[in-house]
């Protein structure tokens, strides 16, 4: 990859200030940016608001988000090939991955069924719970942040949910027995089970494709790896596993990424 001189000297700044062992991304290029001026670029991430629609079917860009109402007051979102951002009647705001779908129905219950993986940034209603159902699983917030995957996973768990900001309830249906879930928390309901099972170690990391960025904090470079190789489908060999990272960065250039994790580390990482 050919760079331009500015950033040679953005990314000969940002070595200066790694530790031993560790790189911390923000401060580094923070203070290289307050230095020189420069302002950051827009992230190059394909999310398409829409809102206050009925029916209707739109094309951006090859980008499908198709919406629909029926009889029942149901309105059904679907998005196809990109990650599609939509807010709700009431204010709530909620991120689609992409092949996921969801209805929504705002009555004195705020009702979503939904299948793939959703990011929810719920508006707060203490009259009106925000209520999640999942098949197969369901969750209960009053306003908060957090993400429901349902997608197809080959560790076998028919749900996950990762908390960003508040408190949800998350069980198998309505009825059964659940955990409560808080900032950073997560939990599992595997296939088959009646109560799911909160992580002991929550991945941060599980939101990256809505947030648009990789959170490290003194992370084993051999976790890094494993974080990267699933969330891009590629696998990594490098020659020091020992080190640690810390720092953030952005999803969308892997081949950047693994430039700066290499020079920091003194390292060499080879995709295969």
């Amino acid at each position: 990859m050919i760079m331009s001189h500015n950033e040679d000297r953005h990314l000969d700044f940002v070595l200066k200030h790694y530790k031993a062992g560790a790189f911390d991304t923000q401060k580094a290029i923070g203070r290289f940016k307050d230095a020189n001026g420069i302002r950051p670029l827009p992230r190059r991430r394909w999310i398409f608001m829409i809102s206050g629609m009925s029916a209707a079917a739109m094309l951006l860009v090859g980008v499908f988000l198709f919406m629909h109402r029926d009889a029942r007051g149901w309105t059904e979102i679907t998005a196809d090939a990109a990650q599609v951002e939509h807010v709700l009647p009431d204010g709530s705001c909620v991120t689609l991955s992409s092949g996921s779908s969801l209805r929504y129905r705002m009555k004195e219950t705020r009702e979503i069924r939904m299948e793939g993986k959703v990011y929810f940034d719920v508006a707060r209603d203490e009259s009106r719970p925000f209520e999640v159902d999942a098949d197969g699983a369901f969750v209960r917030v009053l306003g908060t942040e957090f993400m429901v995957d349902a997608s197809d996973s080959p560790d076998g768990a028919e749900a996950k949910v990762y908390v960003a900001e508040g408190k949800v309830l998350f069980a198998k249906d309505s009825d059964a027995e659940g955990v409560i879930l808080t900032e950073g928390m997560g939990a599992v309901l595997g296939d088959g089970a009646e109560v799911p099972v909160v992580e002991e170690k929550a991945d941060v990391n599980s939101i990256a494709w809505q947030r648009g960025s990789f959170i490290f904090d003194q992370t084993p470079l051999k976790d890094v790896l494993d974080c990267l190789s699933k969330y891009y489908h590629v696998s990594f060999v490098a020659t020091d596993l020992s080190k640690e990272l810390s720092g953030e960065f952005y999803t969308d250039d892997l081949d950047l990424i693994i430039e700066l994790i290499e020079s920091a580390l003194d390292v060499t990482i080879i995709k295969r």
